[in-house]
């Protein structure tokens, strides 16, 4: 049996075309990268810790170098320059001032000192702006007040609540005297002038003056009043001064309260005169005055 089938052909089929099989390597096992993945990702954080460490201790650091160097300073400064003396709470807004070897030196700026001037100016300005209503003829179309002083006129325009334009007047006496004057006639009637005063006067009117001289004049050419004649003139002529508010009252609003000058300045006239009649020491200078300048126009007609 076993020589009959040793002597047999072996008449099986090889479908193989000569390939050979190839071996599929299998990959390395992903724990070992896991591992070393976690490894980075843990030093990398460390590393990250170390300089947000670095960066804090840094600013630290900068921080107490800066006011080191600000306290040095500080410190050679208050050593080279003598302390400021300190004044009263109440002037010590205004200005503060240091003596450095005898000269005095001012530490307040001009800016402080400038808006302090200007508020005190326009707090004095407020306080000190009148109104007063005149009456004109109705044609006549100038707007000149004669209010006893004299003024330069300096600009002139027109005003949207108003068709009348309005004038700007200052003082002629300026800029000793800043008074100043707008004139505009009133919208509810045009026959009345309103002139707006800002400020007082810091000098008598002219016309006081006027009156005031050609007086001294009369008595002088006289000849016979002598000092104490004159000074009881002068205390008399001093005595009878009227004040008048013009100043605009807040409740009057309609234009019938009105103050006419001419008015106002008859009766300072007659009050001026009867206080001046009642005088005798001025009626006996008056009548020694008119006795020598009629003597003298004798004396020159003979």
């Amino acid at each position: 049996m076993d020589q009959y089938s040793s002597s047999l052909v072996d008449t099986s089929l090889d479908l193989t075309i000569g390939v050979t099989r190839m071996r599929v390597e299998e990959d390395p096992p992903t724990s070992a990268l896991v591992e070393e993945l976690n490894r980075v990702s843990a030093e990398n954080k460390k590393l990250s810790e170390m300089l947000t460490l670095m960066c804090d201790n840094y600013n630290v650091l900068r921080k107490q170098l800066m006011e080191y160097v600000n306290k040095s300073n500080i410190t050679e400064r208050d050593q080279i320059s003598p302390p400021k003396k300190r004044k009263s709470p109440a002037r010590e807004d205004a200005f503060s001032c240091a003596v450095i070897g005898g000269v005095s030196e001012s530490s307040s700026t001009d800016q402080d000192e400038y808006l302090c001037k200007k508020q005190r100016e326009e707090t004095v300005v407020k306080e000190k702006v009148s109104r007063v209503y005149y009456k004109t003829e109705a044609s006549d179309t100038t707007l000149v007040v004669k209010d006893g002083y004299q003024w330069r006129k300096y600009g002139q325009k027109v005003t949207r609540d108003n068709p009348s334009p309005r004038a700007y007047f200052k003082c002629a006496c300026a800029p000793s005297c800043s008074v100043k004057k707008k004139v505009q006639r009133s919208v509810e009637d045009q026959s009345v002038l309103v002139a707006t005063y800002e400020g007082e006067h810091n000098h008598p009117m002219p016309s006081q003056i006027d009156s005031n001289n050609g007086l001294n004049r009369h008595i002088s050419h006289g000849g016979s009043a002598s000092t104490p004649v004159a000074a009881n003139r002068r205390s008399s002529l001093t005595v009878p001064v009227t004040t008048v508010d013009m100043i605009e009252s807040k409740k009057v609003t309609s234009p019938t309260s009105r103050i006419d000058f001419p008015q106002v300045q008859k009766l300072l006239v007659e009050q001026m005169a009867s206080s001046l009649t009642k005088d005798p020491n001025f009626t006996a200078a008056l009548a020694a005055a008119v006795t020598g300048k009629l003597y003298q126009q004798n004396h020159t007609e003979k």
